[in-house]
């Protein structure tokens, strides 16, 4: 056991300098060695101003759909922090995915977690919400080996102390939305998402190893629904619609940016 807590340090040093040398981090947006958002960048990212009814664009306090918006099956409110317009805020969402690192998202998490705690405090307690990932069809994330929104909701899980589970899946394959227009979009995603019937028990994924009812485990609850982009909101209010018509109290959308 001494050389097993004195060795793995050193290995463990040891990779971190093999890495670094052959594989430095840069900045995704000024090229700064050191991290893939160095503090620079972290401060001049183009925050959002206001936020929006997820149904109507209109600006909405606290991001809460207006309530002559609202329906049965929609989503209760969206909750967006960066303007993806902004080319450093793009450029970052788009290299964690298409580079292949998920640890982008781990850091965005990080930096979107405290601005949760600064702004929306109602929405932090453990009791009140858990949170739950927009799926990927299972082919593409075999292809990317990951889904952002996975690691964003398990970082997020991590740094605030919600509970975290992946309750739908992606039933279909889709086109990528950002080329379509916005009718095209809606089409695009309709039925696209069900419950996950495979999620075991508990909700935090430990335990007998029994299979979960997921209906009772969404029936009454209140859900924040993680992204990390949208423009016209349809995927996330298709997803917010499963979740409704199998009974959750509210559904909250959050996204890292808004397009």
């Amino acid at each position: 056991m001494i050389y097993k807590n004195l060795i793995h340090p050193f290995v463990v040093d040891t990779k971190n300098f093999v890495l670094d040398v052959l594989f430095p981090i840069y900045c995704l947006s000024c090229e700064k060695e050191g991290s893939f958002i160095c503090a620079d960048c972290r401060a001049t990212l183009t925050e959002l101003q206001n936020q929006k009814c997820i149904v109507c664009q209109k600006a909405a306090i606290f991001g809460l759909t207006h309530s002559g918006c609202l329906t049965p099956h929609g989503a209760d409110g969206l909750i967006s922090f960066y303007d993806y317009h902004d080319d450093k805020v793009a450029n970052i969402v788009i290299a964690g995915k298409y580079y292949f690192l998920p640890e982008v998202y781990k850091i965005l998490a990080e930096i979107i977690s405290q601005k949760l705690k600064n702004n929306h405090t109602h929405l932090l307690s453990p009791n009140s919400y858990f949170l739950t990932p927009i799926p990927l069809h299972a082919s593409r994330q075999r292809w990317r080996g990951f889904n952002q929104a996975e690691i964003l909701c398990q970082s997020l899980s991590e740094n605030l102390n919600l509970p975290c589970t992946s309750v739908l899946v992606r039933s279909k394959v889709t086109k990528t939305q950002k080329d379509l227009r916005k009718e095209q979009r809606i089409k695009n995603v309709s039925d696209a998402f069900a419950v996950n019937t495979k999620l075991p028990s508990p909700i935090h994924g430990e335990g007998s190893g029994e299979r979960l009812n997921v209906k009772d485990l969404i029936r009454g609850k209140n859900i924040i629904l993680v992204d990390d982009v949208t423009t016209t909101g349809a995927t996330l209010m298709e997803a917010a619609k499963v979740l409704k018509r199998n009974g959750a109290a509210k559904v909250i959308c959050l996204t890292i940016a808004r397009d």
